[in-house]
């Protein structure tokens, strides 16, 4: 009887060590090579933002890259950098001449673009709380990969708006989620 008590424990240990699945260690990989919540902030400014039905663009340029070489502590890994997607996206009113909050916005659409791909969309908000000076877009799940590692990477704003904006800026802050893969 005593030697059956004296199994048990052993028993245990080895079906919970054994329990451990490939998925397991493969998913705690991943995280060991996942990079979130990279910071990256950025202001666009235009002069005139007239009342429009048909979200007229408003373009910035944005050095992801440099935010990736930032994070990662190195320019060699902006190769191995894989599945970068926007992860949150907070729109700031810093100023503006005639406005005192975004009610003057309908919608905001946000997308990126380089000289060599087209324009895809990335976050929105389709209806734009009143009273708002910040207000936090949805974001979709779309890779980044190909733009991120571009040199012309441009952020593109396009608000639908019910009043005349005159010496608009906004500040963009943004975090980004991303793999590095060491095999590329």
């Amino acid at each position: 009887m005593n030697k059956k008590f004296f199994l048990l424990p052993i028993l245990f240990l080895g079906l919970f060590l054994g329990s451990c699945s490939d998925d397991d260690v493969e998913e705690v990989v991943d995280r060991i090579r996942t990079i979130d919540d990279i910071p990256v902030s950025e202001t666009a400014s235009v002069d005139y933002l007239p009342i429009n039905l048909f979200e007229i663009p408003i373009e910035t340029d944005v050095n992801l890259r440099q935010a990736l070489e930032d994070e990662t502590g190195t320019d060699e890994t902006i190769d191995q950098v894989e599945d970068i997607e926007l992860d949150d996206l907070d729109i700031t009113l810093v100023s503006a001449d005639d406005q005192e909050n975004f009610d003057f916005v309908n919608s905001v659409t946000l997308g990126v673009r380089t000289d060599e791909l087209t324009y895809k969309e990335i976050a929105h908000l389709d209806e734009v709380p009143t009273g708002q000076t910040t207000i936090e877009l949805s974001t979709t799940d779309e890779y980044l990969d190909d733009y991120a590692k571009s040199e012309s990477l441009k952020l593109v704003i396009k608000f639908e708006s019910t009043e005349d904006a005159n010496n608009l800026e906004v500040r963009l802050d943004m975090e980004f989620d991303a793999k590095i893969d060491p095999s590329l």
